[in-house]
């Protein structure tokens, strides 16, 4: 009703702000339907807000993440997503990640970055195809136990985290040092 309400007055910029919210998965793919017919067939710009980035990357042209106020990185959905890298490994390890397997990981040669997150690393690459066999035996050498290991292409979700994620570490680091009276290094 809201949608219809608005388009009422026949706007040339629509704003629509988490119109999906709450709405089990069968409206929510009307409504994506929908959003899809008013910007094609009647010409309608429209602006949405939403923190669910698939619905961003379904549905814009262009996307803009902001964070704490500010449009920290904007683009199309494969623009954004090939900035964060063509591929990623995830890689589930049995115990969390030692900075020894990390290093070892980024010297190998086409790797672009390695995150790494208690027992979860992610391997950036422009080619994962061609790495993971790589990766897998590294890991292997280096003695590490994996649970999983899993090749995809990054979504926006990895996006937002690679512009946003490094900062909420950082403090949370220098919060936890601040708390305990300074850092282990």
């Amino acid at each position: 009703m809201d949608l219809a309400a608005a388009l009422i007055h026949q706007p040339e910029i629509l704003f629509l702000d988490e119109p999906t919210t709450g709405l089990d998965p069968i409206s929510r793919n009307r409504i994506f339907e929908e959003i899809g017919k008013i910007n094609t067939d009647l010409g309608v710009t429209i602006f949405l807000t939403t923190q669910y980035l698939e619905e961003a990357d379904a549905l814009a042209h262009r996307v803009g993440i902001i964070d704490r106020g500010r449009l920290a990185v904007q683009g199309t959905p494969e623009e954004l997503k090939h900035s964060r890298g063509s591929d990623l490994i995830i890689v589930k390890l049995e115990s969390d990640v030692s900075s020894e397997v990390v290093t070892s990981l980024e010297a190998l040669a086409s790797v672009d970055a390695v995150d790494a997150h208690d027992s979860e690393l992610t391997v950036s690459t422009g080619n994962g195809a061609a790495l993971v066999s790589t990766v897998a035996l590294k890991l292997n050498e280096l003695g590490v136990g994996v649970r999983e290991l899993t090749l995809r292409t990054p979504t926006l979700d990895d996006v937002f985290l690679q512009v946003t994620g490094s900062r909420l570490q950082r403090e949370e680091t220098a919060q936890l040092e601040g708390e305990t009276g300074g850092s282990n290094d």
